[in-house]
């Protein structure tokens, strides 16, 4: 009974780093990486995209890429689960407000020109940290 009692002890013991290693049980946390949006009420040529939320030393940025073009954000400001920033789209400010939550962002981005459009964003691609 000992022996079996000190074997399972070491299959868990050997087999639980192996689960901790293992990015799809853990997957990284945070709202790093790049996103594809859809926001069906924007202009047609601004409905599909690209968002890339990076970090690095403490700083945030974030890039809007639609049609072969890249949009670079400003005033980022990132708070708990949501991000917010601005985008300049032929010569219109945007704000762009979103809440992650596992490996979405839903939000808004409301212009002058174009009004409040809403924004549904599934994560494509987790930025490594390296």
């Amino acid at each position: 009974m000992k022996t079996i009692l000190f074997l399972f002890s070491a299959l868990i013991v050997y087999a639980l780093p192996t689960f901790a290693l293992n990015p799809s049980v853990n997957p990284p946390a945070g709202m790093e990486g790049i996103y594809e949006y859809k926001s069906p009420e924007a202009p047609s040529e601004y409905q599909k995209g690209t968002i890339e939320l990076k970090k690095a030393a403490n700083k945030w940025t974030a890039k809007v890429t639609v049609n072969y073009q890249t949009f670079t954000a400003q005033e980022i400001k990132v708070e708990h689960n949501k991000v917010q920033f601005r985008i300049n789209v032929d010569g219109n400010s945007v704000l762009i407000k979103l809440q992650h939550k596992d490996n979405a962002l839903t939000g808004t981005a409301s212009s002058d020109a174009e009004g409040v459009m809403n924004i549904i964003a599934e994560r494509k691609k987790v930025i490594s940290k390296k």
